[in-house]
């Protein structure tokens, strides 16, 4: 099995809004045995905080092109969502897969937009209740294309609790490992669980 077959990387929100960071995050991964890689789109209401010269959604034309280079070279660029308004600017665009940020698990509007994608949809449920978790899968109608993603967003490592990778396998749903630690340690021990995949987040390329 290829070592980095199950390894996913995440520019997040960290491109913010700049096509150079964008760009050489996107060549890093071109150009990587990684293969996949996701993009971020945040809500209104976030970027409304954000600085207002400064405009943080990257273009529609950035995303085609990355879509497009990618399949060129046999990789697959996804894009993890959290908000059905903001989503809705690039719903006609064909991503290879979506990653449901933890804030809207519950978010049924955009979780039906999803789930006519008929992609693979990967969940970030972090600590969420069973009950939340429960609901979603329910609004996405059952446990097909569905994967759950624990991330722990402390960098203490008292908190890295991966043992709740184990502690999700029973909603019968593949369970991934979402890495924010400049530390790879938690990457490997949690390899010794019951671990579909990885997503490891990266950013500052241009610091």
């Amino acid at each position: 099995m290829h070592m980095y077959k199950n390894f996913f990387l995440e520019a997040g929100l960290n491109h913010l809004g700049s096509l150079k960071e964008a760009n050489m995050m996107l060549n890093f991964f071109l150009k990587s045995k990684f293969k996949y890689m996701t993009f971020m789109i945040h809500t209104k209401e976030f970027y409304k905080k954000m600085e207002k010269r400064i405009n943080y959604n990257l273009p529609k034309s950035f995303y085609k092109k990355a879509l497009k280079l990618a399949k060129r070279n046999n990789k697959k660029i996804g894009l993890s969502v959290c908000d059905f308004e903001t989503f809705r600017n690039y719903s006609d665009l064909n991503f290879d897969f979506y990653k449901l940020l933890g804030i809207s698990i519950n978010n049924k509007q955009l979780i039906q937009s999803l789930k006519k994608k008929n992609k693979k949809i990967y969940i970030s449920v972090a600590h969420g209740s069973d009950l939340k978790i429960k609901k979603c899968i329910k609004y996405f109608g059952g446990l097909k294309n569905l994967a759950l993603i624990y991330t722990s967003r402390s960098y203490n490592p008292k908190d890295w609790d991966l043992n709740r990778i184990d502690y999700l396998s029973k909603f019968k749903i593949p369970v991934g490992y979402g890495h924010h630690y400049k530390n790879i340690l938690p990457i490997i021990l949690s390899s010794f669980f019951k671990t579909s995949s990885f997503i490891i987040y990266i950013k500052n390329f241009t610091k």
